[in-house]
């Protein structure tokens, strides 16, 4: 692969919208919002999960993929995260009340377990495939992150979901390498006491973030829109010339070329 596929991108799931989820190399995802709708028959390639926190619309479809992947793989499900995000999955989800504990049961015939969590360090680079995923903390919550995702020397900066983050804009300034920059704006700007309580962005808080970075040489593009607030949402990203170098509001099915 020579482009990451979005296989979700709304902030909201809805009948014909999925939640974050990106497609990196062949067998390695960035969350898990809108797997198996997306993959069908293919899900079993998936081999490697990155998650950037903990928060359901991100996860969401981990448990179902380990339902499927018991009786069927010979290899571990590996599962990518700061430590806090694997201590919420181990916790809140795969603790035998919500969810069967997938992490000591056995795949069906075989010695490995169905599911391994590894925990990530902070701008540590990961090469999965021919793809180097590096971490870094954003601003969200305890245990959330986004990643610098490279190949063959080109990078893209995913954000996830964050509020103001200085590390963004000291990441883009360092590495020229980056080309393309790929944040949230989950509510109209209207809603700022929200997006503080909840730590997301709004295109007028991505404005005044944006002038803490010293290059206007990277493509923007928005992802994560709520989707009561979309048309506002967009509307507000356009007035304000967010979408930078023939940047977009990505949808389901996009991809970007490294």
């Amino acid at each position: 692969m020579d482009y990451i596929e979005f296989l979700g991108t709304s902030g909201t799931r809805t009948p014909t919208q999925g939640t974050t989820c990106l497609r990196v190399s062949e067998h390695c995802v960035i969350d898990a919002g809108n797997l198996i709708n997306t993959f069908g028959n293919d899900v079993f390639t998936i081999e490697h999960i990155f998650l950037s926190h903990s928060h359901l619309d991100h996860i969401i479809d981990i448990p179902f993929l380990a339902d499927l992947f018991v009786t069927q793989k010979s290899i571990s499900l590996k599962i990518y995260a700061l430590q806090s995000t694997l201590d919420d999955l181990r916790q809140f989800i795969f603790n035998q009340r919500i969810w069967p504990n997938f992490e000591e049961i056995l795949l069906i015939g075989h010695t490995d377990k169905t599911i391994e969590f590894i925990p990530l360090e902070l701008e540590v680079p990961y090469t999965i495939d021919d793809v180097i995923l590096t971490p870094f903390k954003t601003n969200h919550t305890e245990g959330s992150c986004g990643y610098i995702i490279e190949k063959n020397g080109s990078a893209i900066l995913f954000t996830a979901d964050t509020y103001r983050c200085d590390r963004i804009w000291e990441l883009l300034d360092a590495r020229k390498n980056i080309h393309t920059l790929i944040t949230e704006s989950s509510f109209p700007s209207g809603f700022d006491s929200l997006a503080l309580d909840s730590k997301h962005l709004t295109p007028k808080i991505l404005a005044d973030e944006l002038k803490k970075c010293h290059r206007n040489d990277f493509t923007l593009h928005v992802m994560h829109l709520k989707v009561l607030f979309q048309k506002t949402i967009i509307e507000e990203l356009k007035a304000l010339s967010l979408l930078w170098n023939k940047g977009s509001v990505l949808e389901d099915g996009a991809r970007i070329k490294f």
